[in-house]
């Protein structure tokens, strides 16, 4: 009698029925073992934005008949027949690891380069005592010098850019900006979301022209690309700390500083404190044993910065309409006090 073959392991499934199977996590999970086994899987809550996310507990029996509980939680495309999820996995997989950056283990990353597809099951930040951020308060002056000190840690990490030339971290400036027609940008930025922003922000041709510029600006590190307050979370020392690596890129430092401190804290914070916490990034970056450009340089890099973020949160449709009416009038402000797009050559 011919025994069947074993099915063969689906390393990025579309189904959560198939991810949330013992025997797919037993194979998956770096956490499993030799002589372990998973005896009891615990489905949760979900959410979706672009992905979904599964939170779940595993309950791993070892060989010695103990038995231990790890809350985590599943990121992925189930169903849509979409998958925006390829960077994020390598992120996790292969850029992560080696840095002094705080963010989610991921104990199974699934990748299908030629499909662009991936998947990340990762700790489940609230099963393990954190807590996150959200995008409706602003941040206290510390805590954004404690999000700025570990973006400082990934840029360092990754100085150089030309040593992160793997196809999943192409700059994607110029992409993105291709990707949205003026008449559609337009549209957008006429739906209310910009009503508080002076009219030159509200143009998509002067849009479109300064991220043309933007793209211009040489490589200096990898950016996590989408700094915003929703993409961290406290851990359980009250540490920042950050998820949500889908348009990780190589970019100049200026993209993720710029657009961080635009967003996080209100507008008044940010004309306060926005040169202290510049230096504060400044100095970390040599902490951590790279040589920061001179402060002009850097004053005026950071300053140019802020037309990455207004773009996002001008094309954005997924967050909640409360949130970008929150950050689209700070980023404006930003570039209007600082005259980032006629400094950008765009009138």
């Amino acid at each position: 009698m011919t025994v069947p073959a074993a099915p063969a392991f689906d390393p990025v499934p579309d189904d959560a029925t198939t991810v949330l199977d013992p025997a797919w996590l037993a194979t998956a999970l770096d956490l499993v073992t030799d002589g372990d086994r998973i005896v009891d899987v615990e489905p949760g809550d979900s959410s979706r934005t672009v992905a979904e996310k599964l939170r779940f507990t595993v309950t791993v029996e070892g060989a010695d008949g103990g038995r231990r509980r790890h809350p985590l939680c599943a990121k992925g495309h189930f169903g849509d027949g979409f998958n925006s999820l390829l960077t994020e996995a390598h992120a996790y997989r292969d850029l992560l690891p080696g840095l002094a950056v705080r963010a989610p283990r991921a104990h199974y990353c699934g990748i299908d380069d030629a499909g662009g597809r991936g998947l990340i099951l990762m700790d489940d930040v609230d099963g393990l005592g954190g807590r996150f951020v959200g995008s409706l308060a602003p941040y206290p002056v510390e805590t954004c010098r404690d999000s700025l000190g570990q973006l400082a840690a990934l840029h360092a990490g990754t100085w150089g850019a030309e040593d992160w030339s793997a196809p999943w971290l192409a700059p994607r400036v110029a992409t993105m900006a291709r990707m949205w027609p003026a008449g559609t940008l337009q549209d957008l930025l006429d739906d209310g979301r910009a009503a508080d922003v002076p009219p030159v922000l509200r143009d998509a041709g002067a849009l479109q022209a300064a991220m043309a510029a933007t793209a211009e600006v040489p490589a200096t590190c990898v950016l996590h690309g989408d700094t915003h307050s929703g993409n961290a979370y406290f851990d359980r020392d009250g540490r920042v700390c950050w998820l949500d690596w889908q348009v990780a890129q190589r970019g100049h430092w200026s993209l993720d500083v710029s657009y961080h401190l635009g967003t996080v804290l209100d507008t008044d914070t940010r004309r306060t404190h926005e040169r202290d916490l510049l230096e504060h990034y400044l100095a970390a970056l040599a902490g951590h044993g790279v040589t920061p450009p001179p402060w002009d340089e850097a004053w005026e890099r950071y300053t140019l910065g802020f037309t990455w973020g207004f773009f996002l949160w001008t094309i954005t449709r997924i967050s909640s309409r409360e949130v970008v009416l929150i950050h689209l009038p700070r980023l404006g402000a930003a570039l209007a006090d600082h005259e980032t797009f006629p400094r950008l050559g765009v009138t």
